[in-house]
């Protein structure tokens, strides 16, 4: 750790000291308070306007900080086992993170594309997924909007839209803070204070502060013991401050200015199945004796939380996003202004072969992002029979990337053959210029003299994208070219426009039944591989939604349930094979049908049940591509031309069935109530890669998460044990081929990320 990181480290866990003394959130007091004799009623800003999650006529999660924290989300990973049609998979690379929602996500680890789920915080769009915060903590909500956004939202959201609410400043003082210790070493310390800073008549000024410090030792041991090897690979060292000023002027002009910073180190931990590729290990020189422990050449000996690198695995990760948000109450309307600058800032050295064996050296990975937006909105109020909201957003991001690695002159064919020595050198800028204006209307037929309670919604949006820059790659074969084999480099430039829409209608048939139906699109823009010359088109969308929002028995059973069918063209697929890298786009058009149901219920005063299932039928639409993984093709593959037609395969990333169950009961005795809780997820089969070859899956799987609370009787003190992954299953987070080009020829053997393993300890926290 860095002395500025030590630095940031000792001021959170003074913070967290001092927050200690004072006392915790009065949000978190007066849920733990609450008896829980009926749910509570969550108001959610999903179209830019409050409103009863349950009358929002979209297929929407929102789960409250204090749920999140009673069961154990910590971040995405937790909250991609909660929420329908939802899956998150680390960055194989220790970069772009891969969320997938309803069959569509995108593995461009390059920053020269974009995530098809579109990431917010309090209402910025954030371009990169390494941009995602690992401690969801001192937040109001997340609201997850499933299927594409196009209105609202728009700027590639096809997927869906995720928008993380954080807890603003208030008019009374609050201060609170936890701590928590577990296995590997683990030490987590949080804290936040919120200050009324001026309070003169209609004029207000507040404050409030937010830290983390989150550490933990690897998961995966390196059992190398050569001079470079580190043991780093996923660890966390995590250090987070989030300031946030609000401003209330008059009661109709508030303005809220935030800065968000975070510093992160840490790799991810890939495991190369080298058992795929066997000759890696027996061909000499390079055989490795047999008995040693770096010997993976069988699957028998394939241990995910123990590899052997021999050279450095480092990284870091720092993010920056500032925003002030202006709202201005006018006579007919309330007038909305966002701006925002963020940028984030990844470098990272891992061994370029994954192996204890002098094959690769992969130099510094090095990744720039910088973003810019600013939206305008002008939304109605609701009290006549025609609501509206119209805006307009124009974003600019600059991604940059610096990458290479050397092969050292060994192959699985020998040390004399043709590919011996391969070096491979790329950078590029990928800049992107984005505009879209963009309005929707309700009609409540409710509030004219028909009198049926009705509402019809048409939106529209119109989005123009520019993306360009600059590009190089120098590919060095010594002993076919001499040196260089040719620089390809040179600029690129590519435009596209799309218009999408939505028509939509909601039918209130009571005070707690609400069916709603629609007809909407998205645009996920092109992009391209950066150091490749591979520009790609955009994908688009149509999606047929239908669903029905109840609450049934005083308030004490909720349950909701949406269908879906999508239809997807131009759809952005990753490939790796022995003849490409890069984005393909599928040929015909991909179907994806699904089912997504959610419930809670109160059986009795202190009996909390709560659970999910989605069912997803999500197969590829014609695609012809090309794969040679193993130095052959696989099934759908012609032996001659060794094209292949994926139809029919599975979807990247999105598992048949899936679904979770969990359960709490709060007892009452007099020295404070104790409420254990058990969480537990099932998943179908995970396809990683379009292929659909056995070795790319993650089979049907099933991981259990249990926890004890107490709380003191005046909500001040808490206590939290819990245990993670009760079974202690090595689950694929996500998948990415090693590089054909370390001498491997078509050999392609998988490199998995993999979620943490089992998992343990306390947190103690102090609330007022």
């Amino acid at each position: 750790m860095t002395k500025a990181i030590k630095s940031r480290a000792v001021l959170l866990a003074g913070a967290g000291v001092l927050a200690l003394s004072m006392g915790a959130g009065t949000a978190r007091a007066a849920d733990e308070a609450a008896k829980g004799t009926t749910l509570n009623e969550l108001v959610v800003t999903a179209e830019h306007r409050e409103e009863n999650v349950q009358r929002v006529p979209i297929a929407i999660t929102a789960v409250e900080g204090a749920q999140l924290e009673k069961q154990g989300v910590v971040g995405f990973a937790e909250l991609g086992t909660r929420v329908p049609s939802l899956r998150f998979g680390g960055g194989v690379t220790g970069g772009e993170n891969v969320i997938t929602m309803r069959g569509l996500g995108s593995q461009n680890t390059t920053p020269g594309g974009d995530s098809p789920v579109a990431y917010n915080i309090d209402g910025v769009y954030v371009q990169r997924t390494t941009s995602i915060d690992p401690e969801f903590y001192d937040i109001s909500r997340v609201e997850v909007l499933r299927g594409p956004q196009g209105t609202l939202y728009g700027r590639n959201s096809v997927g869906g839209s995720i928008n993380v609410i954080t807890n603003k400043p208030a008019a009374s003082f609050a201060a609170g803070a936890d701590a928590m210790v577990g296995n590997y070493d683990a030490r987590t310390f949080r804290g936040f204070v919120n200050l009324p800073l001026v309070d003169n008549g209609d004029f207000k000024m507040m404050a409030r502060l937010t830290g983390v410090d989150a550490q933990h030792d690897p998961y995966t041991e390196n059992l190398s013991v050569k001079p470079g090897a580190t043991d780093q690979l996923d660890r966390q060292d995590y250090q987070m401050l989030r300031g946030q000023l609000a401003i209330d002027f008059s009661p109709q002009a508030r303005l809220l200015l935030a800065a968000h910073a975070s510093w992160n180190r840490g790799v991810a931990a890939t495991a190369t199945a080298w058992w795929e590729t066997p000759a890696r290990f027996s061909t000499p020189p390079l055989g490795i004796p047999a008995g040693s422990p770096c010997d993976f050449s069988t699957a028998a000996k394939f241990d995910p939380r123990r590899v052997c690198h021999d050279t450095a695995d480092t990284g870091r990760n720092e993010t920056q996003l500032y925003s002030a948000t202006f709202d201005y109450d006018l006579p007919f309307a309330t007038f909305t202004s966002v701006t925002a600058y963020g940028n984030s800032d990844v470098t990272q050295v891992s061994d370029g072969d994954g192996s204890d064996l002098p094959l690769a050296v992969g130099s510094r990975w090095i990744m720039k992002a910088k973003q810019f937006s600013q939206e305008f909105r002008l939304a109605s109020g609701d009290q006549n029979a025609l609501r509206w909201l119209v805006g307009g957003i124009y974003f600019a991001g600059k991604n940059f990337e610096n990458f290479g690695y050397q092969d050292l002159g060994y192959n699985d064919l020998g040390p004399t053959a043709a590919f011996d020595q391969f070096n491979f050198f790329s950078y590029g800028t990928s800049k992107t210029q984005s505009w879209a204006p963009f309005a929707q209307l309700d009609y409540d037929l409710s509030k004219t003299s028909v009198g049926v309670p009705l509402t019809l919604t048409l939106g529209l949006r119109y989005t123009h994208d520019k993306k360009y820059g600059f590009n190089s790659l120098d590919y060095q074969l010594p002993q076919v070219c001499g040196g260089s084999c040719g620089v390809t480099a040179g600029p690129f430039s590519k435009t596209w426009s799309q218009t999408t829409y939505k028509v939509g209608a909601s039918y209130q048939v009571d005070d707690k039944n609400m069916l709603f139906a629609s007809v909407s699109s998205g645009y996920l823009a092109g992009g391209n591989i950066i150091g490749l010359a591979n520009i790609y088109d955009p994908e688009t969308l149509v999606s047929v939604d239908a669903g029905w929002k109840s609450r049934f028995l005083d308030d004490r059973l909720q349950l909701n349930i949406a269908a879906y069918h999508e239809e997807i063209k131009h759809l952005q697929v990753f490939i790796q094979s022995s003849t490409q890298s890069g984005i393909n786009n599928v040929n015909g058009t991909t179907k994806v049908n699904g089912l997504e149901v959610e419930f809670t219920v109160l059986p009795t005063p202190n009996l909390r049940l709560n659970g999910t299932l989605t069912l997803s039928d999500a197969k590829y639409g014609r695609y012809i591509t090309t794969d040679t993984r193993f130095g052959g093709p696989g099934p759908g593959c012609d032996a001659v031309t060794k094209l292949c037609n994926f139809e029919g395969n599975q979807l990247n990333e999105t598992p048949p069935y899936a679904f979770n169950l969990g359960a709490e009961y709060r007892f009452e005795t007099d020295f404070g109530a104790i409420t254990p809780r058990i969480d537990t997820y099932v998943s179908g089969k995970v396809d990683f890669l379009p292929d659909n070859y056995v070795t790319s899956r993650q089979k049907a799987y099933h991981m259990t998460n249990a926890r004890v609370t107490w709380t003191s009787m005046d909500n001040r003190y808490r206590v939290d044990a819990f245990v993670n992954n009760i079974e202690n299953k090595d689950v694929i987070s996500n998948d990415g081929l090693q590089s054909i080009t370390l001498g491997q020829q078509a050999l392609e053997p998988d490199n998995f990320v993999y979620y943490p393993p089992r998992t343990y300890g306390v947190r103690v926290g102090v609330n007022f």
